[in-house]
């Protein structure tokens, strides 16, 4: 049990620290001239193509999951999740947009997984989620307040409700990770993606060695990579936990700013770091609230 647990968080981790690299990736393309929609569903289907190359030459069996079960938690935990995001961008500043997306996949995976799943919701597993989700809003402070619109919130909250979704349909199915499952959900989300793309006019910007290697990144570390170890965790861990760890993206992603482009963190990343780690403790437990309280089951 405890082997299994360990697993899940190291993957959990995994996940959020691979998902870091996205935002100094795109940076790099938007640099470049790619458009959010663009840049979202080249990554996706780039991912697919080396993923499906990667397994012809491991030979593995393929798995016994089924396309439909490959297809719903594609359309959650990749459209759901990039469209809804690249349009929140569009009205409310990132900062905002990472701490709403977050927030609202942490919450729902309690909410879902309580009535899905019948996972109790924990005094620990709620405390928990609100330490570690006011550690991310101590993170980015006074950047919430720019650009706030009504419309970037519910969008923002949209896409994480439907990552929070993702995982509790993922472990409701039974559904094994790894890499034919990843394979999968990268295909079925190329096509969803292919869509909002087309729409907002398909933009390819400069294909300098720079841009070309940043495309390449996007599509092994957090698209093959960073869905894998997702998938994983949620084999391993409660929906709610592995939303919970990811919620430790920030922290990677100010130690990826900070070594690939200098930037200081500020000093609200400390303290915000300290209630993210304080709220894990609660969340998996490590620190409890006496006895398991949990909210009475409805059957």
């Amino acid at each position: 049990m405890q082997s299994t647990f360990s697993k899940g968080v190291i993957f959990a981790l995994s996940a959020a620290a691979l998902n870091a690299t996205i935002g100094v990736l795109s940076k790099v393309l938007m640099g470049n001239g790619f458009t959010a929609s663009s840049v979202a569903v080249i990554k996706t289907v780039l991912g697919c193509m080396l993923l499906s190359i990667l397994l012809l030459f491991l030979k593995r069996p393929a798995s016994t999951t089924k396309w439909t079960q490959a297809a719903i938690c594609a359309f959650l935990g990749i459209f759901v999740l990039f469209h809804f995001e690249t349009s929140a961008y569009r009205h409310y500043a990132a900062a905002g947009v990472v701490v709403v997306l977050m927030a609202s996949a942490s919450i729902s995976s309690i909410i879902l997984g309580r009535i899905f799943l019948k996972d109790a919701i924990t005094a620990n597993a709620t405390v928990g989620a609100a330490l570690a989700i006011a550690g991310i809003a101590v993170i980015f402070g006074a950047d919430l307040q720019q650009g706030f619109t009504l419309q970037g919130a519910a969008l923002a909250s949209m896409a994480g409700c439907g990552y929070g979704a993702f995982s509790v349909v993922m472990k409701r199915m039974g559904v094994s990770g790894g890499l034919h499952f990843t394979r999968q959900l990268l295909f079925f989300g190329s096509l969803y993606l292919l869509m909002p793309a087309a729409a907002d006019g398909f933009v390819i910007g400069e294909l300098s060695p720079l841009a070309i290697a940043a495309l390449l990144a996007l599509a092994t570390l957090p698209t093959i990579l960073g869905f894998f170890c997702t998938t994983k965790a949620i084999e391993y861990l409660k929906p709610s936990q592995v939303q919970a760890l990811e919620l430790t993206e920030p922290l990677f992603a100010a130690l990826l700013a900070f070594v690939a482009l200098n930037e200081v963190p500020r000093e609200s990343l400390y303290a915000g770091a300290a209630l993210i780690i304080v709220g894990l403790c609660f969340s998996n437990e490590l620190i409890r609230l006496g006895s398991k309280a949990s909210v009475p089951s409805t059957e």
